[in-house]
């Protein structure tokens, strides 16, 4: 059977600054991507996005404050208790999809584990925003003496799940550290010197040979640095491509 071609795409950044861009070919598949400036501007912009969002959340929860303390009547037809679920979902929305910007940012600049407490905080800041926007307007309501009981239950459910859903999904479960990422690329340059890693569009690692068997039933590959692959939320090597690694990995299983 003739041995099909696969396709390769670059996804490395350039040293240019470039608009983010994606070509298509006639068939749909990616045939390039460029980034937007160094990393370290991309993540200096996906952060500024994120404090930017963050604030929008924290905007919503001051409106919801203000409108228990009564300074506000804003949208007559809307019921006091209805105004504030809306105010918490948005308030919700803006803070997830912030942090999810803000994770992006750490993955692509990392910050060194030789500080824990910054490393601990940068990791999880979209976390303590998260408190930050809820916490508050959940202790308004909850304080609120002129709410009847009905909807006081209703409003501090709903802000007590929101609070949970932009705080688990704000965390970080799969930090970077700037040493983690030097010790990643150092492994692929020992194996290849140009320091080229590649992944499939669905891959859940990066892989240092393009003929991995892993790609057989891949048509696109992309083809980038192991910062890259970072970027893009791959952060474990394949083993097979890495000997070094997979001697360890079988080192271990003979320690078990």
């Amino acid at each position: 059977m003739e041995k099909k071609e696969k396709k390769i795409v670059k996804a490395s950044s350039s040293n240019k600054k470039t608009d983010e861009k994606i070509g298509i070919d006639s068939h749909g598949k990616i045939v390039k991507v460029e980034h937007n400036g160094e990393p370290k501007e991309r993540a200096t912009s996906k952060r500024i996005i994120a404090v930017c969002l963050w604030l929008v959340g924290i905007f919503f929860e001051v409106v919801g404050i203000l409108r228990l303390k009564g300074t506000i009547g804003w949208i007559p037809s809307l019921s006091e208790t209805a105004f504030l679920i809306i105010c918490l979902v948005l308030d919700c929305i803006a803070v997830l999809v912030g942090s999810q910007f803000w994770k992006k940012a750490n993955h692509i600049d990392p910050a060194s584990e030789k500080n824990p407490t910054k490393f601990w905080i940068q990791n999880n800041l979209g976390s303590i925003i998260s408190v930050v926007a809820f916490l508050p307007i959940i202790i308004f309501v909850l304080t609120d003496k002129e709410m009847d009981k009905k909807n006081k239950t209703i409003v501090s459910v709903v802000a007590i799940v929101a609070l949970l859903i932009a705080g688990i999904g704000s965390y970080d479960f799969n930090p970077v550290s700037s040493e983690q990422l030097q010790r990643a690329e150092q492994e692929v340059l020992n194996v290849n010197p140009s320091g080229t890693v590649y992944w499939a569009p669905n891959s859940k690692k990066y892989h240092v040979n393009p003929d991995c068997p892993s790609f057989s039933r891949s048509e696109t590959i992309i083809e980038g640095t192991v910062r890259d692959a970072y970027e893009a939320g791959l952060t474990d090597p394949c083993r097979r491509c890495i000997p070094e690694l997979e001697e360890e990995h079988d080192h271990e299983n003979e320690a078990e």
